[in-house]
């Protein structure tokens, strides 16, 4: 099996041709394009309530010799119900074996971050040019994944900001055609991810680029010197980091949330007035203003929560702990390492103690990520972000593991993993 269901009964013969039916008429997603990679023109409606023991985003999926039917109790189950069939196509082609699957994914929010990268920064990193992000967004919807996570490294190009991206970034188009292929034929949910408090040249570390300045150096004071993190009192840089959460708001279509990073941040202030002030109240004040203006646009702010605790990473300046008592509850904390956490995470006590819900996020690390997952499962937290940075093509088997995993996280051997892998 692909992945272990729930409840799984494997019958004789296989799929030889038939309709394929669904209790639960669709009203607002369109199915045309996971009914063609089903191998299917259309779905027949024999509307019936489901009463089968599955939650929402849970699915019944009967294939039988002449026919396969669904039944679900809403568009998100089956709209997995559908992509688990399009993966047995993929898998077995025109010989579907007849079984009978029950199943939901033990996770809430599945989320993957992608990031887009300037091809010309002189850096050593895998493509992410706009035909390998939509096959991996194909990958990880099929794989189970609900949510992606897209950090444009200078790469979208914002229309009020011209100048805040490099010359190769993506045009309008390849965006709005990735994000259309998410929402309207995979349905799973694309979110904007940028750093807007550092990392602020927007370009990888070791390029030792900054994709404004570079461009125009007249702006510097919107940055502190050296451009590391914004100036983030300078009036001038609010209206900046506005335009450019409006921008990718309008182009995510109201996402339900938005990722503004905020990690790694060691500098702030406008003028040496700003900087004879205490960090720490800089630093707060900022991210309430960010969460302020994502809240009034209806859409749910997530930072990375290495500035405000870090037990196994990022282990730098850090501001007094009362910050975290102080900020908005609001905000969904993104705790991430790449080690394996193991069987305790302090990150996860301190800020869901305080009344945070928080996301894991593991890299490259099997153990981690199975870990993350398990403690996610123990402690109800609201999900998992799997990063894949500048490595998403090695990262990817991870990426798939970790789909694997939160659906269902039995004990999968070896060879059913190995499977698995070579399938996505």
């Amino acid at each position: 099996m692909i992945r272990n269901p729930k409840k799984f009964e494997l019958k004789e013969g296989t799929f030889s041709g038939g309709k394929l039916v669904s209790n639960f008429a669709p009203v607002e997603r369109d199915y045309s394009y996971l009914l063609s990679l089903c191998g299917f023109d259309s779905l027949e409606i024999e509307e019936k309530k489901c009463c089968c023991d599955i939650g929402e985003d849970g699915y019944v999926l009967d294939i039988a010799n002449d026919g396969i039917s669904v039944c679900v109790k809403c568009e998100e189950g089956l709209s997995n119900a559908l992509k688990m069939l399009a993966v047995l196509k993929e898998k077995h082609g025109d010989a579907i074996p007849c079984m009978k699957i029950i199943d939901e994914p033990d996770i809430k929010f599945r989320g993957m971050h992608l990031c887009i990268f300037n091809p010309d920064d002189g850096t050593e990193k895998e493509d992410t040019n706009p035909e390998d992000i939509k096959r991996r967004i194909i990958k990880a919807a099929l794989a189970g994944y609900n949510y992606i996570f897209m950090e444009f490294w200078g790469m979208f190009p914002y229309k009020k900001r011209p100048y805040a991206a490099w010359p190769k970034a993506y045009t309008r188009e390849a965006v709005e055609e990735i994000i259309s292929l998410a929402i309207d034929k995979l349905h799973i949910t694309p979110l904007p991810c940028q750093n807007l408090t550092s990392h602020a040249g927007w370009s990888r570390i070791a390029s030792r680029k900054h994709v404004v300045l570079d461009q125009r150096p007249d702006l510097s004071d919107m940055w502190v010197p050296g451009g590391w993190c914004f100036a983030t009192e300078n009036p001038d840089t609010q209206e900046y980091l506005r335009d450019i959460m409006d921008d990718l708001l309008e182009t995510f279509r109201n996402p339900p949330y938005f990722h503004t990073s905020c990690d790694k941040c060691f500098g702030f202030g406008s003028t040496e007035e700003d900087r004879t002030k205490p960090a720490d109240i800089l630093f707060a004040n900022h991210i309430c203003r960010l969460n302020t203006y994502l809240q009034e646009k209806g859409t749910r702010m997530v930072m990375w929560g290495d500035m405000l605790y870090s037990s196994m990473d990022s282990l730098t300046w850090k501001p007094n702990p009362i910050i975290a008592d102080m900020l908005p509850k609001n905000i969904l904390i993104n705790v991430w390492t790449h080690n394996d956490i193991g069987d305790y995470w302090a990150d996860v006590d301190f800020f869901e103690s305080r009344g945070y819900q928080t996301v894991y996020s593991p890299f490259i690390n099997r153990k981690g990520t199975e870990n993350m997952v398990k403690l996610c499962r123990r402690k109800g937290s609201l999900g998992i972000v799997q990063t894949t940075w500048h490595r998403p093509e090695t990262a990817f088997p991870s990426a798939m593991y970790s789909a694997l995993v939160q659906w269902n996280g039995e004990i999968h051997t070896p060879k059913e993993v190995e499977l698995y892998e070579r399938l996505f």
